[in-house]
Parts: C-alpha cells; structure tokens; sequence
C-alpha cells in the first residue's frame, strides 16, 4: 500500500467537522443532470483542476448559471441540504455549518421561514447541524428590515454570515444588525479577507466582534491583523481549493494556511462551493498535504480545531478528540 494510499485513508478515517459550506453553491450536479439533462447537460468548466476564476462577478455568474434555476422552492433546498447531509456523513463529518443566501430566497420568491424550516428537517442522525443565512454587503432588494425581523424570528436559523463581494467599510445597518442577531442569540460570522486584503479582517472581528472569519486568507498581507485574531481567539475557515480557484493566493504552494497557524490562529479545512469547484472533503485535505507538504499530525490539528470552534456538545467533541489522536498514533505507527 503506498503512501497517498495510507493517507487518504487516514483523512477519510479522521472525525471531521466543516464550517464553510455554501448551500447555494453545494447541489450535487449528478442530481441536477438526471432531473434536468438539457439545463445542466455537463459539470462547471470549473472542475478542471487548472480553472481559475477572472474574478468573483465571473464566479458569481457560475452560480446563477448552475444554482439559481435549481434551488426554486422551498422542497428543492430541501433536497439539496438532504444530498448535503448524506454526503457529509459519508466522509465522516460530525458537525456542519451550512449557509444559504438570502438574495437568493428573496430572488426565488420562496418564504425564508419556510425554507429554513425544510432544510432543517433533512438533517439526519449522526450529525450536528448549525444552519446560517449570508446577508450581502448591500441591502435586500425588497422590504429589507422586514426580511432581517424573519431572520431573528425564525428558530431554524441558527446565525448569520456576511457574504458576497466584499465591501469594507461596513454600512451601518449591518454593524447594527450583527449585534442584534448577537442579543437574539444567533451565532454570527464574516467572509472576509478573501479578495480584498486584510482590512476586512481587521474590521470584522473589530467591529462585528465575530470570531469566526471565512477564508481570512489575505490577513497574511498585514501581521498585525493575524496577531489580532490570535489574540481574539478569531478562528479562519479556509477553503484551499476554493482559494486557488478565486486567485485568492496565487498557488497552492503559497497558501498561507501553515503560517495562519504557526501564529496562533486556529484554521478549519473546508470546500466552500463544491458544485462550482468540483470538490469533496478529502481533496482539501490532500491539497494541504500534497501542496504544502503538511503532515498527519498538521492535518489531525485541523481536524481538531473544526471541533474545538464548533458550537456542539463538549461530550460529543471529545469522542471526536480521542478517535483523531487514536487515528493519528496508528497512522504514525505504520
């Protein structure tokens, strides 16, 4: 059995928890294609392990393109969570936070407390499930503060997440909205520090008080933004792949993922939009490996820290804990 063999069964073995995962961008296309052949008649270009996006206006084309004439009801979120849930269990996923965006219930015209309710109910048994909303930067198109009421309302919602193209400085409405989520007792995020440096990093955690930061990636381009989230205790969910593919960082190679966390930072391994990127789990986790040469033990640390920045059960986090440290001596031991 050769070494990429071991490995990949190591990574496939190992508990994991994602925190970046898009629902939006995540329906599985084998589906898309047998219900609908003419609308979906092959994969996203973008699977090619060499694409890379021009910028994110092209990627967020791939999405209404694929995702937007998909997920038109309430019944097709729900499916498409179901597929999520089912494939996530398969690679041994403990713990998800799935998000899905709010432009895009408002654009389809299906009720959010419906929808989010739909979604909730596919989750199975074996895996815990923290489901977010990404707001945009810029307003809702409709009765905005209406639809903000919905989401502090509906109990299926368990947080928010800041999506879309990044624009910083932050409006005002958002800085107010986030610490009312936080009052109501939702969870709250940002996507920041993808492609527009690390001011937003910096802004987030300063002005939204988040400690959860998606990607966060270009923070490496000011060392004093990465020692403040090491010293917040801010953890990055990062998406490798995903950031290659968004010119994020120029190459794999140069991920600053290792540095992140040498410095203090914990990070997550994730897929962000598996529909668009064309990747599951375990090819994040063997990029890290084959691209940036990190060890068993690195990506056991990162399987770890998914489960110590998940919002679960400590029981339930330390069976994952002794499983990843008992996998990790065996895999030493061969």
């Amino acid at each position: 059995m050769n070494t990429d063999t071991k490995l990949i069964q190591f990574i496939d073995a190992l508990p994991k928890a994602e925190h970046h995962l898009h629902l939006d961008g995540s329906p599985d296309w084998h589906t898309m294609h047998a219900t609908d052949p003419d609308l979906f008649p092959e994969p996203p270009p973008s699977w090619e392990a060499d694409f890379r996006f021009v910028d994110f206006e092209a990627f967020e084309g791939y999405i209404r393109k694929y995702a937007v004439p998909w997920l038109t009801s309430a019944e097709r979120f729900a499916s498409t969570a179901k597929d999520i849930f089912s494939q996530r269990i398969k690679e041994n996923v403990r713990y998800a936070e799935v998000s899905f965006a709010a432009l895009a219930v408002e654009r389809s015209g299906v009720d959010i407390a419906e929808t989010a309710s739909a979604i909730k109910s596919e989750i199975p048994d074996g895996i815990d499930v923290r489901l977010y909303i990404g707001l945009h930067h810029k307003k809702l198109e409709g009765d905005h503060d209406k639809f903000l009421s919905q989401i502090l309302d509906s109990p299926h919602i368990d947080g928010i997440d800041l999506h879309g193209p990044e624009e910083f400085p932050l409006q005002p409405w958002i800085k107010e909205f986030w610490q009312a989520a936080k009052l109501a007792g939702k969870l709250t995020k940002a996507h920041a520090g993808e492609l527009t440096g690390p001011n937003g990093v910096r802004e987030a955690i300063e002005e939204l008080g988040v400690t959860k930061i998606q990607h966060g990636v270009q923070a490496m381009q000011d060392e004093s933004v990465v020692y403040l989230a090491a010293e917040e205790g801010v953890s990055f969910d990062v998406c490798p792949i995903s950031n290659v593919k968004l010119k994020a960082v120029s190459s794999l190679e140069e991920h600053p993922i290792l540095q992140l966390e040498k410095m203090g930072v914990r990070c997550t391994i994730n897929t962000d939009d598996p529909l668009i990127f064309g990747n599951a789990l375990r090819d994040d986790y063997l990029a890290v490996s084959q691209g940036l040469g990190a060890s068993a033990s690195q990506l056991a640390k990162f399987a770890r820290n998914g489960f110590e920045t998940a919002s679960m059960e400590e029981s339930k986090k330390r069976i994952a804990y002794t499983e990843i440290d008992t996998l990790l001596r065996e895999f030493e031991a061969q």
